[in-house]
């Protein structure tokens, strides 16, 4: 089975090999590269400090929500599917987690909530696309909204200030002078980079996305993949509610709004096709830094 799903999706040059760079699928991330570093060079002309380890943290801790948002991403897309309701799912977790907390005190409950209502979310997109084969874009709106509606009654239309530093770690904690979701974020790229270029699942993942009727003759449980990635989804949208939270020290009833469309741009960004059966995660990390850079440079314009 697994011969019959390499054959589905083996490329037609390998990027490794110069007609593989000639044929484009190299350039890429040098592009994303290059441009990082020309643009970086424009706005440290702007403002010396832009150059700074301190200011290179910053641009990756203001980058952490999309980028650990995009790892999820860039599996549904590569599956064929899309997520519209990513930015509604992370408030929502981060308005269950953070009431659930002034309610009991307990900061592991708060977060543990976080994580679980945002992988709920995540959940049912996968039973509604995957097992049920509703068009993702539809369902994903309607889920948007349904995320959304339930944030703004949760809280009242209203934030909720947390201040205990548990709940507050990952958003604001730094071991030595680096912050948390540094590493956090090389961990997880790194992971799930294997995960997909490695596993069973990842190579399933491709066929899935390249050709489905393909891969379904071949024996793969395409409905049980699609699932999957939208669940890993809600999970990643859980973790980012929980940096958001730290970042913020609240939960706020329009936070993440129009976050799907930034993940989804980072995404592309790092070549993943959005016909699915093609992309990487260290693209999207690229285009996720691409997007942080320019707007931490545009900031640094407005001071300057």
């Amino acid at each position: 089975m697994n011969k019959k799903i390499a054959k589905i999706n083996r490329p037609l040059f390998s990027t490794k090999t110069l007609v593989g760079f000639l044929h484009g699928q190299i350039p890429l991330h040098f592009a994303l590269i290059f441009l990082i570093l020309i643009l970086g060079l424009i706005f440290s002309l702007i403002n010396s400090n832009f150059f700074s380890l301190e200011n290179i943290f910053n641009i990756i801790v203001q980058t952490s929500i999309l980028a650990v948002v995009a790892i999820g991403m860039t599996l549904i897309i590569i599956g064929g599917g899309i997520d519209l309701s990513v930015g509604s799912n992370l408030a929502l977790g981060g308005a269950v987690g953070v009431t659930l907390f002034s309610l009991t005190g307990s900061p592991f409950l708060g977060i543990t909530a976080t994580i679980l209502t945002s992988s709920l979310i995540g959940l049912m997109n996968g039973f509604l696309i995957g097992i049920l084969n509703i068009n993702p874009l539809m369902t994903t709106l309607a889920t948007m909204a349904l995320a959304r509606g339930l944030t703004l009654g949760i809280l009242n239309a209203v934030s909720i200030r947390v201040e205990d530093k548990n709940f507050l770690w990952l958003g604001q904690a730094s071991i030595g002078p680096i912050p948390a979701v540094v590493p956090l974020l090389i961990i997880l790229y790194l992971l799930f980079n294997f995960f997909l270029k490695r596993s069973s699942f990842g190579l399933k993942l491709f066929a899935v996305g390249g050709n489905n009727p393909a891969a379904i003759a071949s024996g793969v449980k395409s409905k049980t993949i699609i699932l999957a990635t939208y669940l890993f989804t809600g999970a990643f949208v859980g973790l980012g509610s929980l940096i958001a939270i730290g970042r913020v020290a609240s939960a706020q009833p329009w936070i993440g709004l129009g976050l799907e469309f930034d993940v989804i741009t980072a995404v592309v960004l790092g070549g993943t096709s959005l016909k699915g059966g093609e992309g990487n995660l260290w693209g999207t990390f690229l285009g996720a830094i691409l997007m942080g850079l320019i707007g931490n440079g545009l900031s640094f314009m407005a001071l300057s």
